[in-house]
This record gives structure tokens, sequence and C-alpha cells, in this order.
């Protein structure tokens, strides 16, 4: 391991004893014998370096250990085997509220959750003022956190937790909670801090912020490590893994469809201050659905947004994803800037594309639709696969695309 690494996992493993039943429990004791248990392990060895400047993304079906693994990484848990070395200092975002006081307003939880990660109060006081101002939060200052929303709780940690000069910044989720502008500058606050050389360890189900963010990731499965190393390695067989389970569990059906960002799908209230994706329709051959058919280089795909755009924030750019049914993106197109056209009083806007002779090799495919900040890095709202186009085709071509140009003798 290197001697600059700030994290340092050697073969920690954490489990839990699995108490017999209490009638078997009281026998022992009054036997005499010790009472007898069985471990349980919610994370088996695992090693990991996280060194500065370095990020690190940790992906996993619910259940995996990921949230074990980061607050071992964090100090507050301690490992059942093997060792954890952290040198500098580390702020988490962990589970929502955790180094709150619930009781408390939030302003004396700013003083109380950065002394907690280590910062003095001169400089919490010289601070301070930033961290308000990030939050949004001005107007609550004086309000007990347990009157919070989730959003705001989340705000308010993030906010103390980015202004401390972390050496280690640890997130768990919370970047998938609260609206897309405060998400878009708590994205580049992250970049900011990655930029000054903060290490960054990084769980999340929004495999965009995984694949952005993070150099490489760790894939655990039941507490096991499935797979380690470079980002876009580990990325692409996860999500070939995810594909396979959803299609099991959907009994085969290969029209379903994954939501946005709340996995909710799109049909969402508007409100003003957000930049979000209303609606998507893609057509095939001017045939809409999930699940279309058509003839390789000859249909013509098009894809319709309707966008909620925000006084806040630059336009946001619309995008169209073509992957393989792995998740193995083959081909992305992005709307230029000022593409969109103009928001009504509501603050919506449209956006069309359109790709005639679609020049894809017969099979079948995803269509992803992805709304981008103005400088197409941060990804307000998604919805992938949007649909399925299923493609016909004559011929010994290989590959999934039919390429353009001319033979000539």
């Amino acid at each position: 391991m290197s001697s600059e690494a700030l994290l340092t996992l050697v073969d920690v493993a954490k489990s839990y004893p699995i108490a017999r039943r209490p009638l078997q429990q009281l026998w022992a004791q009054l036997r005499g014998a010790k009472a007898r248990s069985d471990e349980r392990y919610a994370l088996h060895a695992v090693n990991l370096q996280l060194s500065r400047g370095e990020s690190v993304g940790i992906v996993g079906l619910n259940g995996a250990g990921k949230s074990t693994l980061l607050q071992m990484a964090a100090g507050v848990l301690t490992p059942s085997s093997g060792s954890a070395r952290i040198r500098g200092r580390v702020a988490a975002l962990l589970e929502l509220g955790s180094g709150f006081n619930l009781e408390a307003t939030g302003l004396q939880n700013i003083y109380l959750y950065a002394a907690t990660l280590g910062l003095p109060r001169p400089l919490i006081e010289q601070r301070l003022q930033d961290m308000v101002a990030f939050s949004g939060l001005e107007e609550f200052l004086h309000a007990p956190v347990k009157t919070y929303s989730t959003g705001m709780q989340v705000r308010l940690a993030f906010s103390i937790a980015t202004s401390v000069d972390p050496d280690i910044l640890i997130v768990d989720e919370a970047l998938s909670v609260g609206d897309g502008v405060f998400a878009k500058r708590s994205f580049d606050r992250i970049m900011q801090l990655r930029e000054k050389g903060t290490a960054l360890l990084l769980c999340s189900h929004a495999l965009f912020h995984v694949d952005l963010f993070c150099q490489r990731t760790l894939w655990l499965h039941h507490g096991q490590v499935r797979a380690w190393g470079d980002t876009k390695a580990v990325l692409p067989q996860y999500q070939e893994f995810m594909d396979a389970a959803a299609t099991a569990n959907d009994g085969g059906n290969p029209s379903s469809i994954q939501g946005g960002a709340d996995g909710q799908g799109f049909e969402k209230a508007a409100r003003p201050e957000l930049v979000r994706l209303l609606s998507a329709t893609v057509a095939l051959d001017e045939n809409t659905g999930t699940e279309l058919h058509g003839i390789a280089h000859e249909s013509v795909l098009e894809v319709f947004f309707e966008i909620q755009v925000s006084t806040d924030e630059p336009q946001p750019r619309a995008a169209v994803v073509i992957s393989t049914e792995s998740g193995r993106i083959i081909g992305t197109s992005i709307s230029p800037p000022g593409v969109l056209y103009s928001a009504d009083p509501l603050g919506h806007c449209r956006a069309q594309f359109r790709m005639p002779q679609l020049a894809l090799n017969q099979g079948r495919y995803r269509v992803g639709v992805y709304l981008l900040c103005h400088q197409a890095r941060y990804v307000y709202d998604w919805s992938d696969p949007h649909a399925h186009i299923n493609l016909q085709h004559q011929g010994p071509h290989q590959g999934p695309w039919l390429m353009p140009g001319q033979w000539q003798c």
C-alpha cells in the first residue's frame, strides 16, 4: 500500500452474531454453558486504497454491504477483522440526519457538526455565511432540524461537510435527494474539491454519478467483491448484471422501462424552480411506444422532449443515448447550446432529435433520454432505457453499426 494513501482498508470484514432463540439462551445460562451464536457477514474481506485526489465509486444492490463499507471507511464502525487506517480529516454524508441534534436549530447544528468534523470555532464563524448561503436555508436557520424536510437536512449536511476542507469526502446516496438545481451545485462543489486534492468515496445507485466522478469502482454483491478496477470496465459488467436481473424479475417482459432519477417516471408536477424532464416520446417511422420495430438503415428515429427550465440556471441540454441490451453505449447525441425552444410562462420548452436512415445493424437496442446541464457534465434527469427499438436487416454485416461509405472499382 502506498504511504500517500489517505484511506487503507486491508482485509476488512464485518460480521454480526445471530443469537440462538431466547429459550435456548436461557437453558444454556441455567446450565452454566456459554450461549453460542452464529455469525452473519455483512461484508467479507475487502482491500481498498484511496489516495489524495482520487475518486472511488461503490455500487451494488441493496444489502450488498456498501453502507457497511462506508461506515468503516469513515471510522464510525469497527471492522470485525482486518484493519482500517485513515489519515486526514474525513467528512461523511452517511445516514440522513447522522451527526445532527434534531432538537437543535439549524444554526446550532452547523457549529456542532462542523466541530465534530474537526473545524475550530474561529474557522466555523469565518465560513458560516458561505455554509448558510450554499444550503439556501437562511429563513429556516433558527428552526429545529426535526422540522426540516429530507431535502433540507441533506442540504444542510452537505453544505457543512464540504466547507471544512476535508481530505476525504464520503457520500452515501446524498446526491439523489433534493431538487435539480441544488444537486447541480453539489456536483460543482465536489468537482472543486476534487481539483483541490480531496479524495472521494461515493456510493450511488445513479450510475451516471459514479461514471462522472469516479476513476475506479468497487462492485459488491452479498458482501463480497464482485469486480474492482477501472470504472469504464466495471460499470458495463454491473449494468449487464442488472439487466439480466430486471429481465428475470419481469418474467422476461422486455418492455419494462426504468423511470427518472426518482424512479417514478417523468409524469411529475411542474415546479418552476426545478430543471427536469417533464416527458419524452420515442418514435420509429412515426410509430410511438416503448417497444418499436423497424428496418436497419431505412427507419427514421425521432425523440421529442418537454423540459422544465429554471431562471436560476443556464439553459440545459437534451441528449439521446443508444446502447446495447447490456448497457454498453454505442452512440450519443447532445443538443448544441441554445437549441431548446423559448420557454413559455410556466418555464416549459421543447426539443426534438431526428435521425434519418438509422445506421444500426439488426438487433435490439435501448434508447435513453437525458437532460444535462449547459456544460453537458451534470445529469439533471434521465430515463434509460426509455424505449427499445428492434431492427431487421438482411445481409452478412457484423457489429452494431452499418458503416456509411461508398465502394469503387
